[in-house]
């Protein structure tokens, strides 16, 4: 870049919370060829195009690092949950359009996010984090689920961790794919409306 004084003038510099998401960007590549096992403060440099100093200075270290991947990801899904749904609609129109937004971010970043849920052994602080993301949705799905049907607390929050639990495995099954979002989305709809009806109505289910 040539200067109107005539000398060369520096590139301008990428902002901090531009070269952020691009190390994140860089980050997700490495865990979706490579697995938790390659994400690496030295390789999330070289696939950044920086040097090490800089991605310490954004995160700190590699905790730092898995911690704003997982809230990027919580983010992603809360954002497109969040467009998805129609205010006004139906419960049951707004549970299928939050389910198909959730696999479809699911199966456009899953490679790389789901190395980051499924890893083992990771520190308190990751664990801490991943369970923060885990218990705002349960918590969020409970309080839905209350209203809707009248369940209790107790009922309600576990129909909300089944609910979570069961949509992961269809968000795996989508990302192998094994299952297309349509019929993934309907089986997560009819099983959770069919578990809402029955603890909506339990002496019923007895007879």
């Amino acid at each position: 870049m040539v200067s109107e004084r005539g000398g060369r003038s520096r590139a301008p510099r990428t902002p901090p919370a531009q070269r952020r998401q691009l190390l994140l960007d860089a980050a997700e590549r490495l865990l979706a060829d490579g697995g938790s096992d390659a994400l690496r403060m030295d390789a999330v440099a070289r696939e950044g195009g920086v040097t090490r100093p800089v991605v310490y200075d954004q995160f700190g270290d590699r905790d730092g690092l898995v911690v704003a991947l997982l809230e990027r990801h919580a983010e992603r899904v809360r954002a497109h949950v969040a467009a998805a749904v129609a205010p006004g609609s139906s419960f049951e129109d707004q549970l299928r359009a939050a389910t198909r937004a959730y696999l479809e971010v699911a199966r456009r970043h899953g490679p790389a996010m789901r190395a980051l849920v499924t890893a083992q052994h990771l520190s308190p602080v990751i664990e801490l984090a991943r369970r923060s993301n885990w218990d705002l949705a349960t918590a969020h799905w409970s309080e839905r689920y209350r209203d809707h049907a009248g369940l209790s607390a107790r009922d309600a929050g576990a129909l909300a961790t089944a609910h979570l639990a069961g949509l992961s495995a269809l968000a795996g099954l989508c990302i192998e794919g094994r299952l297309g979002l349509a019929r993934a989305t309907e089986v997560h709809v009819t099983s959770t409306l069919a578990a809402l009806e029955a603890l909506s109505h339990p002496m019923e289910g007895i007879r």
